[in-house]
């Protein structure tokens, strides 16, 4: 690597400083330049453009020392001040705002190359170092920047404190804020029986500079959930601190254990005091209560048992519109029956509007959540209008992007879900995979309106993105639907059908169901049922359950 080359700055105002001075220089072993300015009206200009490293002047008395200090502290603070005497010397001494300065005699000439030489050696020395803090904060904004955009769940960790984590780690383990993440320990969320482990592979990232290798370990939600998941421990700097990074993989989905679940408050409604919020929170599971065999008495075989009173769902009728529940085909017969919401609308006789054309032109007017609100009510409707059967059933409703962005609009979304709570678990909501990446951090405070609401999670109209299986991992989703140029531009032995059959198996491998829609046609449909995706939607689909039955 080449030396740094030095500017030094001289104020030629005596002839036998400045002759000493180029007598030192020459003689130096460190690359520098050398500049001469007659008076101090050429200082500050040259101070502003150049930032010299050094500056020589002839003694000044203590009213011109001050003013020429204030100058280097207002123009040049890293410039070391040295003053060329006769007989006079003082060491470095720091004044205001970090300037530094000394005073050095030139009546002994082998001292004041040996100084001169030291200087500069020191100059080099602070340059480097101020060139390396430098660079390590811009490294540090970079990797916070890659941090806050990663699909990854990563936190900042400092004896074993949470410091900063992105959306993704939030809604991993269902933090409603960063304030509420940093006041709970970070072993809480680890497993009892493997907390030991965790907290010494901590403390040894707190002190190291390598990272550690994976490990896989029990880790828990703040709901309660448990789950397998590979992390790691990262040594890391934030706002110039040392720490570690966390970096968290989960392996699967996370399952529900046998505790009593509390509901975390809503981030929509972090104004409300804690009262209110007692007050309105709908809990996701009634409380644990202990069983209690029931006494013993005869009770004749044929007593028919009563059935749990359903809630009773309605909503306003809308003239012209029509809801339409389109069933599809599911590849496995121990998968939920599964249904989609897609409204048409008929305003007279001979006139109709289809699904996919309502939605295009109700997105050019910005006026997608009506269609949206009342879409999920019919749902909730027919939903509970059905007879209890013993086989699962969900239905899919897709919603705009306006879950991103009207906070009133999703609060009103959250009301019509959790007054018909025991319905609402049959619902899947699918918000747009574009309309993800387009918000990022809006992303987590939808995932845990709905898990709040007791909905399941779709993202629909996936296409093929880079980010995709990351954020599929982040977010997991119960389904994701591809968008149907998926089966359109499939054929048999192509690669496109390799490329299809690799992504549903690792989405499927990631914990979601893959939807493919789109299939319009029995060569498509003989092609994407040996795929590993769990349901299929088309025309051809259509007439297929026409055939058989919805069960």
């Amino acid at each position: 690597m080449k030396k740094q080359t030095l500017q030094c700055l001289v104020i030629d105002r005596d002839v036998e400083v400045t002759a000493s001075l180029d007598a030192a220089l020459r003689h130096a072993n460190t690359p520098h330049e050398l500049q001469r300015i007659a008076s101090m009206q050429q200082l500050i200009p040259t101070l502003t453009q150049q930032k010299p490293h050094l500056l020589f002047c002839p003694p000044a008395h203590a009213e011109a020392a001050s003013v020429l200090l204030e100058t280097l502290q207002r123009h040049s603070p890293d410039t070391l001040l040295v003053q060329v005497a006769r007989d006079e010397w003082q060491g470095l001494t720091t004044w205001l705002a970090g300037v530094e300065s000394c005073v050095l005699p030139i009546r002994d000439v082998d001292y004041f190359a040996q100084y001169i030489d030291f200087l500069l050696h020191y100059a080099t020395l602070k340059h480097e170092f101020r060139q390396s803090k430098h660079l390590l904060g811009v490294a540090e904004l970079r990797c916070h920047w890659l941090v806050d955009y990663s699909w990854e769940a990563i936190a900042y960790v400092a004896q074993g404190v949470h410091l900063y984590a992105n959306n993704a780690y939030l809604s991993l383990f269902g933090f409603a804020s960063p304030a509420a993440m940093r006041t709970l320990p970070v072993s809480q969320l680890v497993a009892t029986d493997e907390r030991k482990t965790f907290e010494a592979l901590g403390r040894a990232a707190d002190v190291g500079s390598r990272p550690s290798n994976r490990l896989l370990i029990s880790l828990r939600t703040l709901a309660g959930e448990s789950m397998r998941a590979e992390v790691r421990f990262i040594p890391a700097v934030l706002k110039g601190k040392r720490c570690y990074q966390l970096h968290v993989r989960p392996l699967e989905r996370p399952t529900r254990v046998a505790a009593v679940v509390q509901t975390p408050v809503s981030p929509w409604d972090q104004a409300v005091t804690p009262t209110a919020v007692a007050a309105t929170s709908v809990p996701l599971a009634p409380p644990v209560v202990p069983v209690v065999p029931p006494p013993i008495a005869p009770v004749a075989l044929s007593t028919p048992v009563a059935p749990p009173p359903r809630p009773k769902v309605s909503m306003p009728a809308l003239n012209g519109m029509h809801e339409m529940f389109t069933p599809a085909m599911k590849l496995r017969e121990s998968l939920p029956t599964l249904c989609f919401a897609e409204p048409v609308f008929q305003p007279q006789p001979g006139r109709r509007f289809s699904y996919p054309s309502l939605v295009r032109r109700l997105r050019a007017n910005n006026a997608r959540f009506r269609l949206d609100y009342w879409n999920v009510g019919q749902a909730l409707v027919h939903v509970a209008a059905r007879q209890p059967t013993s086989a699962p059933y969900w239905v899919l409703v897709a919603v705009g992007g306006w879950i991103f962005k009207q906070d009133e609009a999703c609060k009103r979304l959250a009301r019509l879900l959790t007054a018909a709570s025991q319905v609402a678990a049959k619902i899947v909501v699918a918000v747009e995979y574009r309309d993800c990446l387009l918000d990022v951090r809006a992303v987590g405070k939808v995932v845990m309106l709905l898990k709040q609401a007791g909905v399941l999670l779709a993202i629909d109209n996936v296409v093929d993105d880079a980010r995709l299986l990351p954020f599929i991992r982040a977010v997991k989703p119960a389904l994701v639907r591809l968008s149907p140029e998926w089966a359109a531009n499939v054929a048999v032995d192509t690669e496109d059908a390799r490329y299809l059959h690799k992504l549903t198996h690792q989405i499927s491998e990631a914990g979601s169901r893959v939807i493919i829609s789109g299939v319009h046609d029995v060569a498509t449909l003989n092609l994407v049922c040996a795929t590993s995706a769990a349901y299929l939607q088309g025309r051809i689909v259509q007439q297929q359950v026409a055939q058989e039955g919805v069960k």
